[in-house]
């Protein structure tokens, strides 16, 4: 079986064997699976580049947390593929696709912004697809496997609603704003230094009185918002990347802030009206609420199944 992962170009050359060289390692068997190294350690990259480890931290202690999540995950996985295969479990690449599609549509992104936005994260965009098609796995396995398990009763919905009530703090500011923002791309790789210089001088000409919208209209390299001017109409602050709305939530309305970093480049951002929320509707906000229960509960079930399986598994981890 791991002849099999070594093509024979890997093989070709290699010292004699009195010179053993460590190409691969096996750090773990879950049934009839094994967990490799290397894919604990393309795991671990992704994370080193969307989550650096933040200064003042013991830098060896956080890599064998990661390393030791890492491999709980990677085990979970090998045991849900077999499942899969047991219970006959399909996810093709056209549901993946539709998912990527709907993605790109919500966000106004085209497929080189995705990879952009994916590249900055340590991920190409055959990964993404790969996780994505884990997470719809994860959804059919509930269905058939976790979701009898989950009952959301109407007296936790009420108790639940109650404690928010009593908890919920002084009302914060609108969450909505209608803005406009100017983005200069920066590719994977790149310092985006260029891009950032573009973003000052277009700043300093708005600054000297150029209208924003006519600043985005020739430069912003947003396909969704180009064509207006920069507009992206009114959202949440959630709905953006945290960099962006972080921007977003404190920019003075009226007032040009940048540029700002996130993982698709350099922004200018112009918000033009902040909007409080209008008085919800006691139903729905109840709705709401069973529904986030239901998630809650769903993903604590799912957890107890996924130790079910190792509990009924043979797993031996070689670290």
């Amino acid at each position: 079986m791991i002849t099999a992962l070594l093509p024979a170009l890997l093989l070709a050359g290699l010292p004699a064997a009195n010179d053993a060289v460590v190409v691969e390692r096996i750090i773990a068997v879950v049934d009839n699976a094994i967990v490799l190294s290397s894919e604990v350690e393309a795991v671990i990259e992704q994370l080193s580049q969307s989550q650096p480890i933040a200064a003042g931290l013991d830098e060896k202690a956080v890599m064998q947390q990661r390393r030791d999540q890492v491999l709980d995950t990677l085990i979970a996985e090998k045991l849900l593929d077999a499942e899969v295969r047991k219970l006959r479990i399909d996810v093709t690449a056209a549901e993946v696709d539709r998912i990527v599609k709907a993605t790109m549509e919500e966000n106004n992104l085209t497929e080189d912004t995705l990879k952009i936005a994916l590249g900055r994260q340590g991920m190409t965009l055959d990964e993404y697809k790969e996780q994505l098609k884990k997470q719809l796995t994860k959804m059919k396995i509930v269905q058939i496997k976790v979701k009898s398990r989950v009952n959301v009763t109407d007296t936790e919905v009420k108790t639940a609603a109650k404690q928010k009530e009593q908890s919920k703090a002084a009302p914060s500011g609108p969450s909505q704003v209608r803005a406009r923002h100017i983005l200069w791309l920066v590719p994977a790789g790149s310092d985006g230094e260029d891009a950032k210089r573009l973003a000052l001088a277009a700043r300093g000409r708005i600054e000297a009185g150029a209208a924003f919208a006519d600043v985005a209209s020739a430069e912003s390299e947003d396909p969704g918002s180009k064509s207006r001017g920069g507009d992206l109409g009114t959202f949440r602050l959630e709905e953006m990347v945290p960099e962006f709305a972080r921007a977003a939530a404190e920019a003075p309305v009226g007032k040009v802030v940048g540029p700002v970093r996130t993982p698709f480049g350099w922004h200018l951002i112009l918000v033009e009206e902040r909007i409080a929320d209008a008085p919800g509707d006691p139903e729905k906000a109840l709705e709401d609420l069973r529904q986030k229960l239901y998630e809650k509960e769903v993903e604590l079930q799912f957890q107890q199944y996924i130790e079910e399986l190792k509990r009924d598994a043979f797993i031996e981890k070689r670290l």
